[in-house]
C-alpha cells in the first residue's frame, strides 16, 4: 500500500462538512479510499470544531490551526495583492502548513510515496522550499482554478523548476499551465457528477419557455449581460410569445451587495424575470426539471464548468460562453456565445432561436445527454482511479527491461569486476550490451566468455572507431525501453538498478541521475578507498533546469554514465564519432529533452580512477575538444531561444577557459584560449543570469589574469 500525503486548501475542513469544491472531491478520494485501499493517506486540513464523519480506517487526519491573528494577517496581505501589488501572494497560513508537513516527516519511519497539494499553490511553493534537497518524494500540485496571485505564473515557473508535477482539471487549466512554463508536465483530472443519478430530463412541452439561471450574482458569471440579452429578445419577439418566456434567475445572497441591487433594479420593470435567493443544493433538480433552457453567461474564465456538466448531464439544452473549459465540457451539446464587442447581440440571438425553434432545443437536447454520459471521465464515479493512475501510472505493457551498454577496449583487467557488478544487479530485467572496439588484448574473448554462460548477455566485435561509435552501436542494438551506460573499468553497487528505476517510476522521471564515488588503488596495501564526488542533497528537476543543474553543480553531472534514461530520449540523439569529451556534446540534449530528471544522492556509481584512462589525458591535448562542444551547445540552445541556458553554457565556458589557461604551460595554447574568452565575452553579451559582480569579474578577467 501506497503511502501519500494530500495538504488541503485549509480553507474549508475536510471531510466536506462545510461545502467547497475542491473539499468535496477530496472527500471523495478519502471514501473510495476506504473501499479501494490503494492508499495509506495522510491529509493535513484546517482545525475545526467538528471533525464529524472524519472516522477514516486508512486515512489519518492532521489539522493545521489558523488562530485570529494569523486569518487577520493573512486577510490584509490578500486585500493588499489584490488591490495594490502586482505579483504572487502567500498566506502565513502556508507556512504553519509547511512546519505542521516537516514535523509530520520526522516522525515517520517511512517515505511518502506522494505528496498532492490542493489548488494553494503559495502553499506549494512553501513544501518545496522545505522539502529540496532533503527529501525524495514526488511532489504534485492539483489545480482547480485559474492563474492568480495563489496561482501566478512566477509560482508555477518555481513549481516547475523543482519537479513538481501538475494536475489539471482540464485542458483549459493545463494550457494555462503550459503558457506560463512550457516545460511543466500536466496531467489532466476532470471533476465529475455521478452520471448514474442523471436521468434524461423529461419535461412535457407546453407553450411557456423557461430560462434558468443558477449561480452567484457577480459581474464574472455575467448575470447583467444575460438580464439586457433576455430584455432585448422580449422586445424583438411577437407579443403573444413574449408573455409565454420567463427568465428564473436563482443565487441572490439575501445581503445588500451593490451588483445584486443592480440586477434587482433591471428586473424590476420586467414581470417576465424572477429572482431567487439562494436554495439547497437538495432544492436544485426540481428546479432543473422545470427549465426549459439553462443559460450561462460567463464572462471570466471557467476552470471547468461543473453546472454545465450536470445540466448536460440532464439533457436540458443550454447556452453558454466560450468561457475557459466550457466548450471543451459541453463540445456540441450546448449553443456557445463569442464574449466579443458583440457578446450582448449574440446571446439575445441566442435565445431567440430557442424560442422560435423547438427543434433546435430538442436537438440539442439529445446532443448533450449523450455528450455528458459518453465520456466516462466526467463520472464522479471514476475519479478516484483517474487519480490513482495519475499518481502510480505504471503501464502494464512496459516490461521494464533496462539495457545496458559497455563499450570495452584493452581493459582485460577490469573488465571480470565491471561485467560481475552488472550481472549481480538485484534487478534482473538486463539486457547487456557489450561492445567489443576492436581490442588488442583479451577483452573480447572475456566478453564472448561470460556470453555463453548469461543469454542476457550480447557482443558485439567492431574495428577499434572509439568510445562515441561503440555507444552508437549499443544504442542501435538495444531492445529494452531504458538505457544505461556503464564504462569497462567502472563497476556498480549491487543494488544500483533497483534503486534507478523504482525512482524514475515512482517520479514519472525521464532521467535518473545518481551519485558517483571515485574509487582509487591504494598502493601497497592493495586496497581501494572511496572519495565521493558528487553533491549529498537529492533533487528533482523539470529537464530545462537539470541542464543548469549538469553545469552549476555537481549533482547532475555531464558524464552519460551515472544515468538511467528513457530510451525515446537518443530519437534524433547520438554520440559525436572521432572526437572526445562526447558526453559534453551529447548529454545537455538528452537532458533537455527530458520533462523530470531526478538525482539520488547514494553513490551507486563507482568511477575507478586508473592513469592511463581518457579522462587522464593532459589539458593540452583535449581542450579544442571541449572548446568545440561548449560552443556548440551555446549555438544550440541560441537556435532554440533558449536564452538562459545560452547564458548558462557561456558562463560554463569562459570558467573552464580560465581554469584551463591557468594549469597549462603552453604558451600557444594560452594564446588560443585567450582567443577564444576575448570572442566570448564582451558588453554586449555578458550573460543576464548572473549578478552585476559576477558579470564585472567575467569582463575584466579579458584584462587582468588573477
Amino acid at each position: 500500500m501506497k503511502k501519500i500525503a494530500i495538504i488541503a486548501p485549509c480553507i474549508l475542513p475536510i471531510p466536506a462538512t462545510r461545502g467547497g469544491a475542491v473539499e468535496g472531491l477530496v472527500t471523495r478520494l478519502l471514501d473510495d479510499n476506504e473501499l479501494n485501499r490503494d492508499f495509506c493517506i495522510d491529509l493535513f486540513t484546517i482545525a475545526c470544531d467538528d471533525m464529524a464523519g472524519s472516522d477514516y480506517s486508512f486515512t489519518e487526519i492532521l489539522t493545521v490551526e489558523n488562530d485570529i491573528g494569523t486569518r487577520l494577517a493573512d486577510k490584509i496581505i490578500d486585500k493588499y495583492y489584490r488591490t495594490v501589488a502586482n505579483g504572487s501572494s502567500r498566506r502565513l497560513l502556508d507556512k504553519k502548513i509547511a512546519q505542521a508537513f516537516i514535523r509530520r516527516l520526522k516522525e515517520m519511519q517511512d517515505r511518502y510515496d506522494a505528496v498532492v497539494v490542493e489548488n494553494m499553490m503559495s502553499t506549494a511553493v512553501e513544501i518545496v522550499h522545505l522539502c529540496n534537497g532533503k527529501y525524495k518524494f514526488p511532489i504534485y500540485f492539483h489545480m482547480h482554478n485559474d492563474v492568480d496571485i495563489y496561482r501566478s505564473p512566477r509560482h508555477i515557473h518555481e513549481l516547475v523548476r523543482y519537479g513538481v508535477q501538475f494536475i489539471a482539471v482540464s485542458d483549459y487549466i493545463k494550457r494555462q499551465i503550459v503558457r506560463s512554463d512550457k516545460n511543466a508536465i500536466v496531467s489532466i483530472l476532470y471533476n465529475g457528477v455521478n452520471l448514474n443519478k442523471y436521468d434524461k430530463c423529461s419535461k412535457i412541452p407546453d407553450k411557456y419557455i423557461s430560462f434558468l439561471y443558477a449561480g452567484r450574482i457577480i459581474p464574472g458569471k455575467g448575470v447583467k449581460e444575460l438580464v439586457t440579452a433576455f430584455i432585448l429578445m422580449l422586445n424583438r419577439v411577437d407579443e403573444n410569445v413574449r408573455k409565454n418566456i420567463k427568465l428564473i434567475i436563482v443565487g441572490f445572497s439575501g445581503v445588500d451587495k451593490r451588483y445584486e441591487n443592480l440586477i434587482k433594479a433591471m428586473v424590476n420593470e420586467c414581470d417576465n424575470i424572477e429572482c431567487m435567493d439562494q436554495i439547497p443544493a437538495t432544492d436544485m433538480p426540481v428546479l432543473y426539471d422545470g427549465a426549459d433552457v439553462v443559460v450561462m453567461p460567463t464572462v471570466d474564465e471557467e476552470p471547468f464548468g461543473l453546472v454545465a456538466l450536470e445540466t448536460i448531464a440532464k439533457g436540458i439544452p443550454l447556452i453558454t460562453t466560450d468561457s475557459g473549459a466550457l466548450p471543451e465540457v459541453v463540445d456540441d451539446g450546448a449553443l456557445i456565445v463569442k464574449r466579443d464587442k458583440e457578446f450582448i447581440e449574440k446571446l439575445c440571438d441566442a435565445m431567440q432561436k430557442m424560442v422560435s425553434e423547438p427543434s433546435v432545443r430538442k436537438e440539442l437536447s439529445d446532443k448533450a445527454y449523450h455528450r455528458a454520459h459518453e465520456n466516462k471521465d466526467f463520472d464522479i464515479r471514476n475519479y478516484y482511479n483517474n487519480f490513482r493512475v495519475i499518481i502510480d501510472p505504471r503501464s502494464p505493457e512496459d516490461d521494464g527491461k533496462i539495457s545496458v551498454i559497455i563499450p570495452v577496449y584493452n581493459v582485460a583487467e577490469y573488465l571480470m569486476r565491471c561485467l560481475l557488478s552488472i550481472t549481480g544487479q538485484t534487478y534482473k530485467n538486463l539486457e547487456i550490451i557489450l561492445v567489443d572496439d576492436g581490442s588488442t588484448d583479451d577483452s573480447g574473448a572475456i566478453c564472448d566468455q561470460l556470453a555463453a554462460s548469461d543469454d542476457r548477455i550480447k557482443v558485439f566485435h567492431q574495428d577499434n572507431a572509439g568510445l562515441s561509435k561503440s555507444r552508437n552501436t549499443g544504442l542501435d542494438q538495444a531492445t529494452g525501453r531504458y538505457i544505461f551506460f556503464c564504462d569497462s573499468d567502472d563497476f556498480l553497487r549491487e543494488d544500483a538498478l533497483d534503486i534507478m528505476m523504482h525512482k524514475l517510476l515512482d517520479d514519472h522521471a525521464d532521467i535518473v541521475a545518481c551519485g558517483i564515488v571515485k574509487v582509487h588503488d591504494n598502493g601497497l596495501e592493495n586496497k581501494q578507498k572511496e572519495e565521493i564526488f558528487t553533491d549529498l542533497r537529492p533533487g528533482r528537476w523539470s529537464g530545462h533546469e537539470s541542464v543548469i543543474r549538469m553545469m552549476r553543480s555537481n549533482n547532475i553531472c555531464t558524464v552519460a554514465w551515472n544515468k538511467l534514461y528513457k530510451r525515446e530520449l537518443f530519437e534524433g540523439v547520438r554520440f559525436p564519432a572521432s572526437v572526445q569529451n562526447e558526453d559534453e556534446a551529447t548529454v545537455y540534449k538528452l537532458l533537455y529533452k527530458a520533462g523530470i530528471v531526478s538525482y539520488i544522492s547514494d553513490t551507486l556509481y563507482k568511477y575507478y580512477q586508473r592513469n592511463d584512462s581518457i579522462m587522464h589525458e593532459d589539458l593540452e591535448t583535449r581542450y579544442h575538444f571541449f572548446l568545440q562542444a561548449s560552443l556548440d551547445r551555446m549555438d544550440y540552445f541560441h537556435k532554440l531561444g533558449e536564452a538562459d541556458l545560452e547564458d548558462h553554457s557561456r558562463i560554463t565556458l569562459l570558467e573552464w577557459i580560465k581554469y584551463t589557461y591557468r594549469n597549462i604551460d603552453d604558451p600557444y595554447t594560452k594564446k588560443e584560449l585567450m582567443k577564444a574568452y576575448k570572442e566570448n565575452i564582451t558588453f554586449q553579451n555578458v550573460p543576464k543570469v548572473v549578478g552585476i559582480k559576477k558579470s564585472i569579474a567575467l569582463l575584466a578577467w579579458k584584462y587582468i589574469k588573477y
